[in-house]
């Protein structure tokens, strides 16, 4: 099995489980190489688990523009009168939040579709 067919075995097996996929530092070109044949430039971000561990590295769906996306859509059900002025005031962080959940899950769902798709690609070449 090549190199490429495990790394996709394994970042499909971890985001369809754990929603992430942890790794070393050293498996770091890998990943990047992954991350852009797989078509996942953009749905992704790659960043340090924790800044006490320097080889500990996550690749995670990116939520970049989620919040500000969420916040309009929550601010446009007050703007059609859809939710009431006191119901927005007590629920508006609450609604953002499930918003950005939602968005979140559906980021996720489009990531395993790709990576099933890059690792099926690359189980018919070996």
């Amino acid at each position: 099995m090549s190199e490429a067919l495990k790394i996709a075995e394994r970042v499909l097996k971890a985001f369809k489980y754990y929603r992430c996929f942890v790794f070393e530092k050293h498996e770091l070109p890998l990943v990047k190489d992954f991350v852009v044949k797989s078509e996942l430039t953009g749905l992704v971000t790659i960043k340090k688990a924790d800044p006490k561990y320097e080889d500990i590295y996550i690749l995670t769906a990116s939520l970049k523009g989620f919040e500000q996306d969420c916040i309009s859509k929550v601010d446009e059900l007050l703007s059609r009168g859809q939710i009431p002025l006191d119901q927005y005031k007590k629920m508006r962080s609450e609604l953002v939040e499930q918003c950005i959940t939602s968005m979140e899950h559906e980021r996720i769902k489009e990531i395993v579709e790709k990576i099933e798709k890059y690792y099926q690609k690359l189980g018919r070449t070996q």
